[in-house]
């Protein structure tokens, strides 16, 4: 597990999941069926998105995810306080 911070140089959607892409190359995802507004979205919704530095926010749905939270929880980073291991675990 690294501490580094990679930039983000890629973000994209399947039919399944929201998947992030760094500089030297590790993919982080999220499946759209862990929330219930992304779940439902369609194609078109699903592919509007913003980037923040710390996450993606989809204006029509009011949904945002964190680039932390999607590397924690794909095994490619550690928490780095107490409450991200509680709130990742």
């Amino acid at each position: 597990m690294s501490t580094k911070r990679n930039k983000i140089i890629n973000v994209w959607t399947d039919d399944v999941r929201v998947y992030a892409r760094t500089e030297d190359g590790s993919v982080a995802s999220y499946a759209f069926d862990q929330w219930e507004r992304l779940k439902n979205a369609t194609k078109e919704q699903r592919d509007n998105f913003s980037l923040s530095f710390s996450g993606i926010h989809w204006p029509q749905l009011d949904e945002d995810l964190s680039f932390t939270g999607m590397f924690i929880n794909s095994g490619l980073c550690s928490p780095s306080t107490p409450e991200e291991a509680y709130y990742y675990e």
